[in-house]
């Protein structure tokens, strides 16, 4: 079995020190034609998606995976996706390790500019509202295309300029998907309304309820 990144730069050099080759570990239990592999992530807890379906939470052991080449993808919260390809032969199990890269903190707002405001008051204030829906082509594949509406408001004392909001998607309490979205300009009072897509690899069985959306990561050029 072998496994390769998908994914450039820092993800791919994580990858190529963790993989391991699985072959030639056979094993009578497997059905005719599968395989079966162990998913371990670093830190623990990733939730596992096999050619797209979810299939638990790291470290899990995948069985009756049929042989071939599938795609495996990583996600835990606060953390980069993890995504790449691996071979599976009939009858061998293996591990599959992957270290996960985290995603630097960042503050609710960034001001690009090094020049400091003269008066704290002079500030843009940028207030987003907004949902999710599954638009009405949706159809009932994974990944699942979905419509994020996003109202923003600048209630402060200055304009803002080119400004960007991250809709983050979570599904108990983690998340996982995203997109960054470009709301513009925003003068002092006034508003703008967005509509984009995204595209989200959901887990099986969801429910509408069990998804939310967070507008976080505001990101302002004043």
């Amino acid at each position: 079995m072998q496994l390769q990144s998908l994914v450039p730069g820092t993800l791919a050099i994580c990858l190529l020190v963790s993989v391991v080759v699985l072959a030639g570990c056979s094993s009578p239990d497997l059905p005719q034609g599968t395989g079966s592999v162990q998913i371990i992530s670093s830190p623990p807890g990733a939730e596992i998606y096999l050619d797209h379906e979810y299939r638990g939470i790291t470290p899990g052991n995948v069985t009756d995976v049929l042989a071939g080449t599938h795609i495996l993808e990583l996600k835990k919260d606060r953390y980069e996706p993890w995504s790449g390809s691996f071979m599976v032969t009939k009858g061998s199990t293996g591990t599959l390790p992957v270290t996960l890269v985290s995603i630097p903190t960042t503050l609710p707002v960034t001001f690009t500019t090094a020049r400091q405001p003269a008066a704290t008051t002079d500030l843009p204030q940028i207030h987003i509202d907004g949902y999710w829906t599954y638009p009405p082509s949706a159809g009932t594949g994974n990944p699942v295309p979905l419509l994020v509406h996003v109202d923003g408001f600048n209630v402060g004392d200055a304009d803002a300029r080119e400004v960007t909001v991250s809709g983050n998607l979570y599904y108990q309490g983690r998340q996982i998907c995203w997109n960054t979205i470009y709301l513009g300009t925003l003068k002092v009072g006034g508003h703008v309304t967005k509509d984009t897509m995204v595209s989200c690899t959901l887990p099986s069985g969801l429910n509408m309820p069990d998804l939310t959306i967070r507008f976080e990561n505001v990101v302002v050029n004043p």
